[in-house]
């Protein structure tokens, strides 16, 4: 028999609060209004698991979000393989403090340690990740390879956070190492013991659990299809990871359980801790964890996102309230990330008691897809008829400027990713580079003539 949500609550360490959960819903469906999202799915989660949960929207194949509805995870991996690393560490099969190059020989005689790798201070740049994560179909690497490539990359000294999924991707390689099978360990060592029965680790898993295509936008329309919602199948570790919501909240209960099956809740709390902080943020991250206030509130709170190209997920715990909220949406912005994310937060929010304001409207993928696509329009227009005289000369700067635009895009990431992540702002962009060419040459080869 489970208890009312308000009775739960009011047995939590502070101050409790009814939550009004048709407040919650109404609150969430006005978020997927103001972001577009197609669908959503989110649940406040207890010790004793799931105390409410709200499903809106549609898939990517049409059919209604339910509690059957798979989702990609992105990031939320992270903490659930640091979890999975965490166990070999108890079991005395891992050491944390190792280096790296004990079980990667590519990165022998590095000072990279498998701690390093967990709290993002290895100093490998999130740019190398770009190279190696993400990859689909032919398009696929080995894990070896992958890891070869990113022990060649150019890095920092270990010590200051900075946020790469390169690090997990090699944290999964270590754990591949040490058991022979890292999708086996992860499910016998975290996934099975928190009731994740649902949860994927691959393509084939996600393709029986009846994953959809996730949405990308489209100068600011939510599309779903390409590249969306297929699945890494190296990429278990850092982001492709995924579920049902029910999957999504185990996870969360796992982290609010006293007694949990795997490993223990000091050593679970421990992971939790934020030890280095996060450059530019009021944030400490710990064993892939991030700890802050609840702004609003001035009560801790510890999360984890993420998200891969189509879809996105939280997990945000209320460590004194013994609660947490997990939401999972099916689009995703790299620059609406802030907007898509914050749902969960504004819910933790009003778990608090703590007012909330209303959602508002991600416009920053529009608006930049859209100006790009006005210059791209423009230096086109201009580039069938280029001016002459002064004109031609300034569209000549102009067309300069939109090529060095287009080329720093596409070299930083690599064109692949950019499109992936970026693509209405990426065909944009390379459409303006492409007429910036043509009125560069027409515009300043003459001026360039009289010298």
């Amino acid at each position: 028999m489970h208890l009312p949500l308000a009775l739960l609550l009011a047995l939590s360490p502070v101050a409790p609060v009814t939550p009004d959960t048709d407040a919650m819903d109404a609150h969430a469906q006005a978020h997927t209004a103001a972001a577009v999202v197609p669908g959503l799915a989110y649940a406040v989660v207890g010790p004793e698991g799931v105390e409410h949960a709200f499903h809106t929207g549609v898939d990517g194949a049409g059919d209604p979000v339910d509690a059957g509805t798979a989702f990609l995870w992105g990031s939320v991996a992270k903490p659930v393989t640091a979890t999975a690393a965490v166990v070999l560490a108890e079991e005395g099969r891992l050491d944390l403090d190792a280096p790296v190059g004990d079980h990667l020989p590519a990165f022998d005689g590095r000072d990279i340690t498998v701690r390093h790798l967990m709290t993002h201070t290895s100093g490998i740049p999130e740019r190398a990740a770009f190279a190696v994560a993400d990859r689909y179909g032919p398009d696929a690497m080995g894990l070896d390879e992958r890891v070869e490539h990113l022990a060649g990359a150019p890095a920092e000294e270990p010590g200051t956070h900075a946020y790469s999924s390169a690090n997990h991707l090699l944290l999964g390689a270590v754990i591949e190492e040490v058991t022979g099978d890292l999708h086996g360990h992860l499910r016998a060592s975290v996934l099975e013991p928190a009731g994740m029965d649902g949860a994927f680790t691959d393509a084939r898993e996600a393709e029986a659990a009846g994953l959809t295509p996730g949405h990308r936008y489209l100068w600011g329309l939510p599309v779903a299809g390409a590249d969306a919602g297929k699945v890494d199948d190296e990429g278990a570790a850092f982001g492709y990871l995924g579920g049902t919501l029910d999957d999504l909240a185990a996870f969360a209960r796992l982290q609010l359980d006293p007694e949990p099956p795997l490993l223990d809740a000091d050593t679970l709390a421990g992971m939790r801790e934020g030890v280095v902080p996060v450059p530019g943020s009021a944030q400490t991250y710990g064993l892939s964890w991030r700890e802050t206030e609840l702004s609003g509130t001035g009560e801790p709170v510890v999360f984890h996102g993420g998200a891969t190209p189509g879809y996105a997920a939280i997990v945000v715990l209320l460590p004194e309230r013994d609660r947490a909220v997990v939401a999972a949406q099916n689009a995703y912005a790299i620059a609406a990330d802030g907007e898509i994310q914050q749902v969960a937060f504004d819910l933790a929010r009003m778990l608090s008691g703590a007012p909330v304001e209303e959602p508002s409207a991600a416009w920053v993928p529009p608006a930049a897809a859209w100006s790009a696509t006005a210059l791209a329009l423009g230096l086109g227009a201009a580039a069938l008829r280029p001016g002459r005289g002064r004109r031609r000369t300034v569209l000549g700067v102009v067309g300069v400027l939109a090529v060095v635009t287009a080329a720093a895009l596409l070299s930083y990431i690599g064109p692949r990713s950019t499109l992936l992540w970026f693509p209405d702002l990426t065909v944009a962009v390379a459409v303006a580079g492409a007429a910036g060419t043509v009125l560069a040459v027409r515009g300043l080869a003459p001026a360039l003539r009289r010298r």
